[in-house]
C-alpha cells in the first residue's frame, strides 16, 4: 500500500503551503505545481481553513 499511496496520496504534504505556483510539484512528477497538484491543494487546504475557523468561533 506504501506504492500506491505514493501515486495516489489522500493528502497534501504540509510543505505544499510553502510551494510557489512555478515550483516543482511536491509529487514528483517533475511537473510545475500549478499545473499539476495546484489546484486540487488549494481546495484542500481551504477546507482545512474554513473547518478551524468554524470550530475557533
Amino acid at each position: 500500500m506504501g506504492f500506491l499511496n505514493k501515486l495516489f496520496p489522500k493528502r497534501p504534504p504540509k510543505s505544499a503551503m510553502k510551494l510557489g505556483r512555478n515550483d516543482r510539484c511536491w509529487c514528483g512528477s517533475g511537473r510545475k505545481y500549478k499545473k499539476c497538484h495546484y489546484d486540487s491543494d488549494q481546495k484542500h487546504f481551504s477546507r482545512l481553513r474554513t473547518a478551524t475557523c468554524r470550530a475557533s468561533s
